[in-house]
């Protein structure tokens, strides 16, 4: 079965889980109560939508920043808390204080799926945004021009959703079959093999060697090629 793009997540897949939990998470959540007195169009249209998400029509700035504090420590994925938190990396990543960090043996795939003409995507809960920022400014340098195009839970939606993958799919122009997703959630798998995708569970030992349920794993990007090469078969 023919591959024509690859689609891969970002936190435990290219990207260590501490690099995004530890750093950008935190990064963010201590700027917010500065952020949300700024008067800019484009944060001023996100904490509309809190509003309306949260059901506080009324709420000031201060209430509207415990609420998006609150979002960030249990996780929630709400679209306009990343939207913010993108807005915030935005300006760190320009002033040099964040970088992305990426596993070393992700350059290297991505150069090999260009020159087979593989095309590449990124599907990540944080915005698309964040996620050009990441590969922009990642410590093995611009890695942004690899990609053909990003992903969030806006477009095509929420990533535990099979009809996310199937709108992707419509996007990328390729049929689900033709499309392999790699991901270290196990969720996300299932929900994207519902849709008709190829997936490849991504069990990275630093990452805790998470579940994958029974999709093929790999525990690093060579693995990974090798398998949607052919020239391998992916190893639980």
């Amino acid at each position: 079965m023919t591959v024509g793009a690859v689609v891969l997540d970002i936190e435990g897949t290219v990207s260590t889980l501490a690099s995004v939990r530890e750093v950008l998470f935190p990064y963010a959540r201590e700027r917010l109560a500065d952020w949300v007195h700024r008067s800019s169009p484009d944060v001023q249209a996100i904490l509309d939508e809190v509003r309306d998400l949260a059901g506080v029509p009324s709420a000031g700035p201060d209430e509207l920043a415990g609420i998006l504090i609150d979002w960030t420590d249990r996780d929630v994925k709400a679209p306009p808390l990343k939207s913010m938190q993108g807005l915030i990396w935005q300006e760190g990543f320009a002033a040099g204080q964040l970088t992305g960090l990426i596993y070393d043996d992700v350059p290297p795939a991505l150069a090999a799926w260009r020159t087979c003409g593989v095309r590449l995507y990124v599907y990540s809960s944080g915005s698309v945004q964040a996620q050009r920022n990441w590969f922009r400014w990642s410590d093995h340098g611009d890695l942004s021009g690899y990609f053909t195009g990003y992903f969030d839970t806006r477009h095509p939606g929420p990533k535990l959703e099979p009809s996310s993958y199937r709108a992707l799919a419509v996007s990328v122009g390729l049929e689900p079959r033709n499309i392999l997703f790699v991901s270290d959630a196990r969720a996300e798998l299932d929900a994207a093999r519902a849709a008709g995708l190829r997936t490849l569970g991504m069990r990275r030992v630093q990452d805790g060697s998470p579940d994958v349920g029974d999709h093929p794993a790999v525990t690093t990007f060579a693995d990974l090629l090798a398998a949607q090469m052919g020239s391998s078969q992916p190893r639980s």
